[in-house]
């Protein structure tokens, strides 16, 4: 009885020690790249951007969130006063030197984009009268919601057609709460956002009749402002989709639909549109879904509608 005994203790005891052996020598071949992508890219369908993370951050972050009320008070008195613009602060995040705050615009112009925020790590305080912007930037993002509101019938069948193709075939963008967590860029939906480019000799102009009057209508924006006048290639699309289901690889037949719905629908606007199909997952911290598998068509080949 005593040898039996001895027997299945040892029979209940071996099946931990070899599974835990198994895991600790799985960590020891798995590569850098292994354990990056295990760890960094979620799912798309599950991504809202909350643990956005930028290079250098990680001292400055834990302040973000813990005065994260106070950064967001003097974040939207700041647009208020230099841009005639209210915001709502979305996130909050530790940057190398300093606090980079996500805001969007929820009134037309409607736009995202970011500030900066002083830190002393070692006091752990804040400095919110120094907020500061980049230069341009914020200018540049709410031109992209002005071209929105000019080209807003348009852009509502493009709208309507990514809805429609998302219907259709297992693709996706991203959720609003992502847009609103990770991204600066302009006038942005969870399918592409807007970008100009060779225009800076022209936004300041339409920017300043915003600022005399930030409830500027689209009649009168189109009044001083005639996308017929510029090039299309001005004008930029950057369109990102991803697979619905989990693990499944960009489908090259989906994506050959995608360019040929681009190129022959009636009624999008002018423009020139870059494509991405993505597989199903997303960084967490960068908020990017690009990689080596990703479909994409970009400029210089990318598709000019005129």
């Amino acid at each position: 009885m005593k040898i039996k005994s001895i027997v299945l203790a040892i029979s209940l005891i071996i099946p931990p020690l070899m599974i835990g052996g198994c895991n600790a020598m799985d960590e020891i071949t798995e590569t850098p790249e292994e354990r990056h992508a295990r760890e960094a890219y979620v799912s798309v369908n599950d991504y809202t951007g909350e643990e956005k993370d930028l290079p250098d951050g990680q001292r400055n972050d834990p302040i973000a969130k813990e005065k994260f009320e106070e950064i967001a008070e003097a974040t939207q008195q700041f647009f208020l006063e230099e841009y005639k613009t209210e915001v709502v602060v979305h996130n909050a995040v530790g940057a190398k030197h300093g606090i980079m705050v996500f805001v969007e615009s929820p009134n037309e112009p409607k736009f995202h984009t970011f500030a900066m925020m002083p830190v002393d790590a070692n006091e752990e305080k804040i400095f919110p009268e120094d907020i500061w912007t980049v230069e341009n930037v914020v200018e540049r993002d709410l031109f992209s919601g002005m071209l929105a509101m000019v080209m807003k019938e348009e852009l509502q069948i493009l709208e309507e057609y990514f809805k429609e193709l998302t219907v259709i075939y297992p693709v996706v963008g991203i959720r609003k709460e992502a847009i609103n967590n990770a991204t600066k860029n302009g006038y942005t939906t969870p399918y592409y956002f807007i970008a100009h480019s060779n225009l800076l000799d022209v936004y300041p102009q339409i920017n300043e009749l915003y600022f005399n009057n930030p409830n500027i209508s689209k009649e009168e924006l189109k009044e001083n402002f005639d996308i017929m006048d510029y090039e299309a290639d001005n004008f930029h699309f950057a369109i990102d989709l991803y697979m619905k289901e989990p693990n499944s690889e960009p489908d090259e037949e989906i994506f050959q639909q995608i360019i040929s719905d681009i190129e022959t629908r009636e009624g999008f606007p002018r423009g020139h549109y870059s494509i991405f199909l993505h597989d199903n997952k997303i960084n967490k911290y960068s908020g990017i879904g690009s990689k080596d598998n990703s479909l994409r068509i970009i400029s210089p080949n990318g598709i000019i509608r005129n």
